[in-house]
């Protein structure tokens, strides 16, 4: 096998954690090193030869808060119902195609992740938060989506996700309720400090948002992400975030790229109509393509703040918002 430390860097690509590895292979039978071998629940998963098979059971051996770690081989990982991620400071990963390293901007590409995931059930989602589940990260992952379905509920109360380094692609048949990643609606609660960074979106046509934030949402941090449309038809929103008492949304250093022609755009870049806060909203040194495009959607002029943004012409020149 290949050098694994006691403290779990396979490669030197892998976190570096005082808590326990679990690796998960994408099918009974998979090659780690040019070496078959049997993925199986009765594994104990703690080496890469001794991988389990799915996902939700890799989460129920994990222990909360001691920085414990659940890898994704490379290939694709099929779910049969959403896998619920309810407890607290876990990492769920992927192979990294190259070692990390820092970037202004999510390099372009849906495939750039070795370890993709979906799922098999109709309308399916794939991971879902829970309450339990604060600080969770997730990385290094592609996720197909399916028509209805979405990559990553987060309801309120999940406090401090982080979403790095992922690429998502929601490509089937348009759908309004197929979304990247989803903060769900509730009636109390907020989920607080949610940090979103150095992820693809791409989508092929009037999908949902590729992130949408329905409930409150407070300090949401969305850096350094790529949202591309290739389609035939208009997206309607590549972010939205719509409720009141939402504040303290930062878009920084994102890109929003799409055809430019008449029908073929993302109609709203960011759409805030709703945030009414003063200021709630933050966009900072973004690039959005093309004339016929709303960049920034809001319900007022003062809940909105702009700096170092532009857009692309089809004219010479550049323009500021």
């Amino acid at each position: 096998m290949g050098y694994i430390t006691k403290y779990g860097s396979f490669w030197g690509l892998l976190p570096q954690t005082s808590g326990r590895l679990f690796w998960v292979a994408p099918a009974a039978s998979y090659t780690v090193e040019g070496r078959t071998y049997t993925a199986s629940d009765g594994n104990d998963g703690l080496s890469p030869e001794r991988a389990l098979l799915t996902i939700d059971y890799a989460v129920g051996l994990t222990t909360a808060s001691v920085g414990d770690v659940i890898v994704l081989l490379p290939g694709v990982h099929t779910v049969a119902a959403t896998v619920t991620l309810d407890v607290a400071g876990i990492t769920i990963t992927g192979i990294p195609g190259s070692a990390p390293m820092p970037a202004d901007r999510m390099g372009g590409g849906p495939t750039r992740c070795r370890s993709q995931i979906t799922t098999s059930e109709a309308a399916g989602n794939i991971f879902t938060l829970t309450s339990a589940g604060d600080d969770v990260e997730i990385a290094w992952l592609h996720f197909n989506l399916i028509t209805q379905g979405d990559g990553i509920i987060v309801p309120l109360g999940a406090d401090r996700p982080f979403i790095h380094d992922c690429t998502f692609a929601c490509v089937g048949t348009a759908s309004a309720t197929s979304e990247c990643i989803h903060f769900s609606s509730s009636t109390t609660g907020s989920v607080t400090n949610a940090v979103i960074r150095n992820c693809y979106f791409l989508a092929s046509g009037n999908q949902g948002p590729a992130i949408r934030a329905l409930g409150t949402v407070l300090g949401l941090k969305i850096e350094s992400c790529t949202f591309e449309l290739q389609g035939t038809a208009a997206w309607d929103d590549a972010i939205e975030s719509v409720d009141p008492g939402s504040l303290g949304l930062l878009v920084r250093d994102c890109d929003f790229i799409f055809p430019t022609s008449a029908t073929t755009v993302i109609t709203n870049c960011i759409d805030v109509q709703g945030m009414t806060i003063d200021g709630s909203t933050k966009v900072y040194r973004c690039y959005f393509d093309g004339d016929s495009t709303v960049s920034v959607l809001g319900t007022a002029t003062p809940d909105r703040l702009f700096a170092g943004n532009f857009r692309a012409q089809t004219t010479a020149g550049t323009s500021t918002l």
